[in-house]
């Protein structure tokens, strides 16, 4: 059994603009995704839409702007129909009230606030460089931990195009010390980008990652939908960030891993309004 995991971000490391960063991974095997994919490509055709970005799409722009007839009520209803495919394809594990045990994707969100990762970094110098390289790594664990729990051999991962935490993950998977001492690396069969106009999967992790980024503001019906799902959601604040695992730490350091600019320059930029 292979393990598909996709992985999409929110936001980028610059606190002008945003207060935290977050990723969403869905982990799902071939037949959960067929199945998927049949579904959400069934309610793009009905919206006339070629894909899903949540940004875009709320925001009325791009492939989404009013010039191509796009509306508030439109978008809704598309997005709202894109929550039922879901709805319907989600796991839903044992013990869920009033709901039956049900295989399906999981998805689990990852959100580290800023000011949060710069407090850490000053107490335990040692954290890694980048605040991206931190959701990577943690959101690759949990592709793991479900990969073991449902009994997969194999993995694959997939990241959105043109976002950083790809690389890190790439990094591990190439480098030979790294893959002998993560020995769950060797049972990674390909690490790649695509672009998520393509990929249902990653318009999904997409969707959840931007409602999670807005958790404290959520106000469209479908956002509410979507968080009243039985998903994986976890925050990375400052007590959690100070207690790494220090055999972790050494075991990274000695692998000579490629160097990125520290997150820290543009976390420390004064915020502006917005």
């Amino acid at each position: 059994m292979v393990l598909k995991s996709y992985f999409d971000g929110s936001n980028q490391a610059d606190s002008s603009e945003y207060d935290r960063i977050c990723i969403a991974t869905v982990c799902g095997t071939s037949k959960q995704w067929k199945k998927f994919d049949t579904a959400w490509r069934k309610v793009l055709y009905k919206h006339h839409a070629d894909y899903l970005h949540t940004t875009d799409a709320v925001s009325l722009r791009k492939d989404f702007s009013k010039k191509k007839e796009w509306t508030n009520t439109r978008v809704d209803s598309f997005i709202g129909d894109c929550v039922s495919v879901i709805e319907k394809t989600i796991t839903i594990p044992d013990g869920v009230p009033g709901k039956r045990p049900r295989d399906g994707f999981c998805p689990v969100t990852l959100t580290i606030p800023f000011k949060d990762w710069l407090r850490a970094k000053e107490t335990v110098p040692r954290l890694p460089s980048t605040i991206e390289e931190l959701c990577a790594t943690e959101s690759l664990g949990f592709a793991f931990k479900w990969g073991k729990y449902i009994g997969a051999k194999k993995y694959e991962l997939h990241f959105d195009r043109g976002e950083p935490f790809y690389g890190h993950i790439l990094d591990r998977w190439q480098h030979p010390k790294a893959k002998q001492d993560l020995t769950v690396m060797k049972d990674v069969i390909s690490v790649s980008e695509d672009s998520s106009m393509y990929v249902p999967a990653l318009q999904m992790a997409d969707l959840f990652a931007w409602c999670i980024n807005r958790n404290d503001t959520v106000s469209r019906e479908w956002h509410r939908r979507l968080h009243s799902l039985r998903y994986w959601s976890a925050l990375l604040d400052y007590e959690h960030l100070i207690k790494p695992q220090r055999w972790a730490l050494d075991k990274v350091a000695s692998w000579g891993l490629p160097q990125r600019r520290s997150s820290v320059k543009n976390l420390s930029k004064p915020k502006r309004d917005v």
